[in-house]
């Protein structure tokens, strides 16, 4: 992987400027570190490719904590259960996002022709910048744009966040807790082997740091995607997104098994 590849990917989270300008407080200067972090890394990939990596991870991280300082401060039901200094809670995040986008990319699927193509587009929202999801009917050139994107409601004998709350318990795994605890914990220490030195020496480099960063530069666009979704629709004038509201339940409740000693 070349260095224009790596711009590029720089250039993926460049879209996401204007949004960031109109956060505020820690979930503004969260994503502006974890751009910077990325930028960084690819100036000294060449040169210190494990300082590098560190700062990769460290964009994450920042990211992680953007999202998780969001809905702390959008006073969403369950998110005082969330900690933005855990690092094991940071490096848990991404694999929740995208355990959300499986379980969407599923639903989507089992509506077969009800819906067609879906996009997910930047639009103003209440004079800041936001992501916004439209949803095509069918065929048809009609599409409709749930408010907040999140927020999507389901008729039935079962409401469309009990329904969530069990498709994610299974998708995450939860009768497997050992292993999403080894594999959060790898995640959350990878830091700690790039830092620090063992009895057998001092950290090496291994593998391509290149096509690590890219990696890292598409989780933190994930995560920004995820913000972006949630932070501009704010009560009292739009209601909270019963998606986000269970996904924080079952977020708590995994990491609450997960780091259960």
């Amino acid at each position: 992987m070349d260095e224009n590849t790596l711009d590029g990917g720089a250039q993926v989270l460049a879209q996401f400027r204007d949004f960031i300008d109109g956060c505020s407080g820690r979930t503004k200067w969260a994503s502006v570190n974890a751009v910077s972090h990325i930028e960084k890394a690819i100036e000294i990939s060449a040169i210190d490719p494990m300082m590098a990596a560190f700062r990769a991870i460290c964009a994450e991280e920042e990211a992680a904590t953007a999202l998780i300082f969001s809905l702390k401060e959008q006073n969403y039901p369950g998110s005082s259960k969330l900690y933005f200094r855990h690092h094991a809670h940071k490096h848990a995040v991404i694999l929740f996002v995208s355990t959300v986008i499986q379980w969407f990319g599923n639903r989507k699927a089992q509506a077969g022709d009800n819906f067609g193509q879906h996009r997910i587009f930047f639009d103003q929202v209440d004079g800041r910048v936001g992501l916004h999801l439209g949803l095509q009917l069918g065929n048809l050139d009609v599409q409709v744009q749930p408010t907040p994107p999140l927020h999507i409601i389901m008729q039935g004998e079962r409401t469309l966040a009990e329904e969530f709350q069990d498709e994610m318990k299974l998708l995450l795994g939860f009768e497997k807790i050992s292993e999403i605890r080894t594999l959060i914990e790898q995640r959350a220490n990878f830091r700690n082997t790039i830092l620090y030195a063992t009895p057998e020496g001092v950290p090496k480099p291994a593998g391509n740091v290149n096509t690590f960063i890219q990696n890292q530069v598409g989780i933190v666009n994930s995560l920004f995607t995820a913000l972006a979704l949630i932070d501009p629709w704010r009560t009292p004038k739009y209601p909270n997104s019963g998606i986000v509201t269970v996904s924080i339940e079952v977020f708590s409740a995994l990491m609450e098994r997960v780091t259960k000693d």
